[in-house]
């Protein structure tokens, strides 16, 4: 019998993975966080107040792409989005708007 032929049965499907969105929510926290680095007191070293700064934009888009697929199932199936997801997408489009937004700021008044 030809493989074409062959009836699999429904069980043997792999189905499509379901996350809540807790990863995006925690990369967009952390990018979010990483904004507010440089307020931290003085006493710290510059490394721990400003290298969280080159992760910002990174971060934020990886909390995108990692947020974008868990919607785009849920658009798929009909269910609502996880409010996980969707809250992890917007703080990581923040995140990664924000270092736009000050170079555009900077860019215009220097």
């Amino acid at each position: 019998m030809s493989s074409a032929k062959q009836h699999i049965p429904e069980a043997a499907h792999q189905a499509e993975p379901r996350t809540g969105g807790t990863g995006s929510l925690v990369l967009g926290i952390g990018a979010v966080a990483a904004i507010g680095c440089p307020f931290l007191p003085e006493a710290l070293p510059p490394l721990v107040r400003f290298l969280p700064l080159y992760f910002v934009l990174p971060v934020g888009i990886c909390a995108i792409v990692r947020g974008l697929p868990d919607l785009w199932r849920a658009r798929r199936s009909g269910v609502p989005g996880p409010v996980r997801a969707r809250i992890g997408v917007l703080l990581g489009s923040l995140a990664a708007l924000a270092p736009l937004v000050w170079l555009l700021l900077y860019v215009r008044v220097g």
